[in-house]
């Protein structure tokens, strides 16, 4: 999975994005700034969407 981190450190403030196991543990060190002050974002994600015709597009249930 792709996880968003940023760093809590106010002279810092870097977002990157990590691709991690999901049973792996959360980073803590920003890779800019090298403090333990990086936190996993909560993020919208990249939502569902349905391409191509289909029967949800065109209705042929």
């Amino acid at each position: 999975m792709t996880y968003e981190y940023g760093c809590e450190n106010e002279a810092c403030c870097h977002t990157w994005e990590a691709e991690q196991k999901i049973t792996e543990a959360a980073l803590t060190e920003c890779p800019k700034c090298h403090k333990q002050t990086a936190k996993r974002l909560i993020s919208g994600g990249t939502g569902f969407s349905l391409r191509g015709e289909g029967w949800f597009k065109t209705g042929g249930y």
